[in-house]
């Protein structure tokens, strides 16, 4: 791959992890569209690769492999038996000969720590994305205390908001080394062509003679989501509108979900709660959505944010994280302090009773999503960056570092 003045393509090796369509793999496969149209003095060839377990996986549908295959992008695999299969350094140091990268890219704490722990960090210029940490008990923090080491070696560090860059830099990772990139979305993606496998929309609420209002929520049921503030949040809401019911709609999967359910119960209002699960297509939701509340205790560059403001549904969001900066001066979306149902109650019971404000901060939003998180000012920032790595060049130690490891397989 050339430009007409002959200047060769930077080569990046991208680690992904997961199965299914995460925001980083739709960010990754948006560029990856994004990058054969967009002009560029240095032109990018990303080549993707992915771990898949040997056993037990492999009759299980992969949403990430699936739709990289429709959208005709590459994917390479490195097969491995458990989460932390250290076979895979041997794998991954072998497809790393064969592809001579300019930039390995990673996007996960098992992709961070096998590029340190095999020295690909020293052979390549890396570049480590950090999308921010769950809290799902003592594995996961393990985990997070495990990246704290290897994220102190990349090249750059890209994260996606200023809170995380300043938690990073007093882990130990270099401050000037942190970059912030917000995540971006497409103003038509409600309209854009189905993404992953299609849902039957069995468990979809009809919009048909509805006369409830709904709340949408949408995430990994994780603690830091407090979806249990959420459930109290609607609780009072239902107070609040007496005679104008109120359905709260999340989609998402984890280990909160019982901690909801008995929440809801204890309230009294499990009729007024439906947890979808996880699904494939969230488009349909958001048509059907009059406000989307975002109750996190923690949050960087959140998706469903972006989501919901590109498809015109007024939010509610938690002034955590990323998200103040993103919203900052804009009148687009009604922002409430964390662990507060009470002030998230109010805050939605006010757009669902103000149709004109809600549709002025829709709109608001519409246009914030246009001007600054588009998809192609998001590219542009990524080929600006490898244009810079990439001219640094590689390491002194790419020949010592890939010396075939004892017992290594070479055919995978």
């Amino acid at each position: 791959m050339k430009t007409n003045l002959g200047t060769p393509a930077i080569r990046v090796l991208v680690l992904l992890e997961g199965s299914t369509l995460t925001g980083p793999v739709k960010n990754v496969l948006e560029f990856c569209r994004l990058s054969r149209a967009l002009p560029a003095s240095t032109p990018v060839c990303l080549s993707l690769a992915t771990f898949v377990r040997s056993q037990g996986q492999g009759a299980k549908a992969n949403q990430f492999l699936e739709e990289a295959a429709a959208q005709q992008v590459d994917v390479h695999t490195i097969t491995e038996r458990s989460a932390f299969d250290f076979r895979g350094l041997g794998r991954l140091k072998h497809l790393a000969r064969q592809l001579s990268p300019d930039i390995v890219e990673t996007h996960s704490v098992k992709s961070h720590f096998l590029v340190r722990l095999s020295g690909l960090s020293r052979a390549y210029p890396w570049i480590a994305f950090h999308h921010g940490y769950t809290n799902e008990g003592v594995k996961m923090w393990l985990y997070n205390q495990l990246d704290r080491w290897s994220l102190r070696a990349p090249t750059e560090l890209v994260t996606v908001c200023e809170p995380f860059k300043k938690e990073l830099a007093s882990r130990g990772a270099p401050y000037r080394r942190i970059r912030v990139l917000h995540n971006g979305i497409a103003l038509d993606w409600l309209n854009q062509g189905r993404a992953g496998g299609p849902d039957t929309d069995n468990d979809i609420p009809s919009t048909q003679g509805r006369a409830e209002a709904v709340v949408l929520a949408i995430g990994r049921l994780s603690r830091e989501k407090a979806f249990p503030d959420l459930v109290a949040a609607i609780e009072r809401l239902c107070r609040l509108r007496r005679g104008n019911p109120v359905r709260l709609v999340i989609l998402g999967e984890g280990a909160e979900r019982a901690r909801i359910e008995r929440t809801a119960r204890d309230l009294a209002i499990q009729d007024r709660v439906t947890l979808v699960g996880q699904v494939s297509d969230v488009r349909p939701y958001y048509r059907m959505a009059d406000v989307v509340a975002i109750s996190s205790l923690s949050e960087g560059s959140p998706n469903v944010l972006l989501e919901a403001m590109a498809a015109g549904v007024p939010v509610v969001a938690t002034s955590v994280g990323g998200i103040p900066e993103m919203v900052a001066g804009r009148d687009a979306v009604l922002l409430v302090e964390p662990a507060n149902p009470d002030a998230m109650a109010a805050a939605i019971a006010r757009l669902l009773a103000d149709s004109e404000s809600a549709h002025r901060m829709a709109a608001n939003a519409c246009q914030l999503v246009a001007t600054q998180y588009s998809p192609q000012n998001r590219a542009r920032w990524l080929l600006d960056l490898y244009a810079s790595v990439g001219r640094r060049g590689a390491g002194a130690e790419v020949n010592s570092v890939l010396e075939p490891v004892a017992g290594e397989t070479k055919g995978e």
